[in-house]
């Protein structure tokens, strides 16, 4: 009985220390991804996401101390069948908590490879450029993370957002599909989605359906129309918040990403918190218009519609449809022209240095092309895009040529 016992206790140390082990490999993740300077996230970053694992460990280790000490004080009788269950609880419990770890660390390991790693610490910079504005709310969020994954478009999980295992989300993570590094210039949906973030932050997602609606319904708009357009300002918003750090960018890339089939672009959903693209594309040119006045934009919007007839929509979507696009002007003033009290008086522009992003100013940065050099000094990382853009737009290089120009800049890209 002596030996059975003595193995028995045995068995259940070392049963201890090896839940123990798994449990402290909970705050290794840094040592275990051990990413290449160049391509590595910033100090910030990583003491987020460690943060969150030191917590969950020492919540475990907690529980297993506590309940070892407990068990062991009882003898050895009691000891057997109740540390079995303890142990038994814990190993159940933990594979959810390293499913955060998990996340993460397939999320760091596509940073080994050696170009993407580097392209993907730019598109870090590209986000936090777009959420970093001088306002209280906006200067402490941490740092967001941009990675590659599955699907059409990108998407973003908030911070604070909870994760699959209930572990709330330690900072802004973005994901965009692999095929957008081949088509950088709209890489504009990297801010959209940082928008989301900035949207909740500073109190607009609440905010915007209700002045929209108010401005809608002081320009005679159906109650109908307005529903539908606070519905979508949860998607608007983000948008505005993309033209206003990239300017005719966001514009002339919305329409490339929103290029798609007839079916799709007219349709209209109460489930579905995203305008249809035929009125989504149309508004970003309504933006470009009231700041700038007549340009490019007028042109794009020619196109557009010359690829998207309304008549080739259903005779219900229609008419809804041209009554919705008669209110864009009003959509846009309000976005424009609202002050809030949550900007301390200021428009949502006002953050903004909209005078860099004119046309004008972004052309006498392109045309520097024409002796062989690009110096982007004093744009914000974001307005970059404008640049390329317009370069693009103008045929000044080919997309091969453009592209590999862009590689550069983005591996090489700094925050202001």
């Amino acid at each position: 009985m002596g030996d059975f016992t003595l193995q028995r206790n045995r068995r259940a140390l070392e049963k201890y220390a090896a839940i123990k082990r798994q449990i402290e490999g909970l705050s290794s993740l840094r040592h275990v991804v051990q990413l290449p300077p160049e391509s590595d996230i910033s100090d910030a970053q990583w003491r987020a996401v460690e943060q969150k694992l030191k917590d969950s460990e020492g919540k475990f280790l907690t529980l297993l101390n506590a309940g070892s000490r407990e068990l062991w004080s009882q003898g050895a009788k009691q000891y057997s069948a109740d540390s079995n269950a303890l142990f038994a609880d814990i190993q159940v419990q933990l594979p959810k908590a390293y499913a955060f770890f998990d996340t993460y660390l397939d999320v760091l390991s596509q940073r080994y490879m050696p170009e993407i790693g580097r392209m993907l610490r730019g598109c870090d910079i590209l986000a936090l450029d777009a959420i970093q504005r001088d306002h209280p709310a906006l200067k402490i969020i941490v740092p967001p993370l941009v990675y590659l994954d599955r699907g059409f478009g990108a998407s973003t999980i908030r911070e604070g957002v909870n994760m699959p295992d209930k572990t709330p989300n330690p900072l802004p993570l973005i994901q965009i599909p692999y095929s957008k590094l081949f088509d950088k210039c709209n890489l504009t949906s990297i801010l959209h989605e940082a928008g989301h973030e900035v949207m909740v932050r500073l109190g607009l997602k609440e905010l915007l359906p209700v002045v929209v609606g108010k401005a809608l319904a002081m320009a005679g708009a159906p109650k109908e129309i307005r529903n539908y357009f606070g519905l979508w300002m949860s998607e608007i918003g983000p948008d505005f918040w993309t033209f206003c750090n990239a300017g005719l960018a966001a514009a002339g890339g919305i329409r490339e990403i929103l290029a798609l089939p007839q079916g799709m672009v007219f349709h209209i959903s109460w489930s579905d918190p995203h305008p249809p693209p035929y009125l989504r594309v149309l508004l970003n040119f309504e933006w470009c218009r009231q700041v700038w006045g007549k340009g490019m934009w007028d042109n794009w919007e020619r196109e557009w519609e010359q690829c998207y007839p309304l008549e080739k929509s259903s005779a219900e979507n229609r008419d809804s449809l041209m009554k919705m696009k008669y209110y864009l002007p009003v959509v846009s003033r309000a976005l424009l022209n609202t002050r809030f009290k949550t900007l301390n008086g200021q428009t949502v522009t006002e953050l903004f240095d909209m005078k860099l992003l004119a046309p004008a100013k972004i052309e006498a940065v392109v045309n520097q092309l024409k002796n062989g050099g690009l110096i982007l000094k004093g744009l914000r990382p974001c307005a970059h895009l404008a640049v390329f853009r317009l370069i693009k737009e103008k045929g000044l290089l080919n997309d091969l040529q453009l592209d590999k120009l862009m590689d550069k800049w983005l591996i090489n890209l700094k925050n202001n």
